[in-house]
């Protein structure tokens, strides 16, 4: 099949891979009937979580910590660059289906849009663009990074997960770095998956129009 574009697809913590497909729905919408987009869903690790125990659950890396954004060294970082690694190959292969990296987006919700996030800002070329719903940039990818990549992100005032402050705080830092991020804020929705989503939706419309 002839795909028109590919959508990397990053799960949220202890959630299957399929369950992105939810935003897939959203997604297709987006595009013209005719635009044929290959969604891959990619499955995390099943790991244990340090400070829920050693208890595993799905998950991209391990937290240190259960606040997960407002201290430096909540993250397994090794973790985090093997992971890098693993999405990095995933887009080096779909490269070699259309020769242009800008076919290429990152999609990811909660822990698998700082993920997504990670991995975008980590690689070495210019990528159609990062969809992150309801996460954050790590902190510990700022040794890291490469290009500038486009980002979509969104959160809510009303997230009790992801801490607003804290989200909004790091990406207005990238922006002041000269990152082009398009931050959009809601009041009343909270972390779970559904919340939100039209508003989102509607913003996110014009963001994909300008970059497809």
């Amino acid at each position: 099949m002839k795909y028109n574009y590919s959508f990397i697809m990053l799960t949220g913590f202890t959630m299957k891979s399929e369950d992105m497909k939810y935003f897939t729905t959203y997604l297709q919408r987006l595009f013209s009937k005719d635009t044929i987009i290959n969604f891959i869903y990619v499955k995390p690790p099943t790991r244990k979580i340090t400070c829920y125990d050693g208890e595993k659950y799905r998950a991209w890396y391990d937290y240190l910590k259960e606040d997960v954004t407002n201290t430096k060294g909540e993250l397994n970082v090794n973790h985090l660059l093997e992971q890098n690694d693993k999405i990095h190959k995933i887009i080096d292969k779909e490269n070699k289906r259309y020769n242009d990296y800008k076919k290429i987006f990152i999609c990811g919700y909660s822990q698998g849009a700082t993920m997504g996030l990670a991995a975008g800002l980590s690689y070495p070329h210019k990528l159609g663009g990062i969809l992150a719903f309801k996460g954050h940039i790590p902190r510990e990818i700022n040794d890291h990074l490469t290009v500038k990549q486009d980002i979509w992100a969104t959160n809510s005032k009303s997230d009790d997960t992801i801490p607003f402050g804290i989200s909004k705080e790091y990406f207005d830092k990238y922006i002041k770095k000269g990152y082009n991020i398009t931050f959009y804020e809601q009041d009343k929705p909270n972390h779970n998956t559904s919340s939100g989503i039209r508003g989102q939706m509607k913003s996110l419309r014009p963001w994909l129009a300008n970059l497809i």
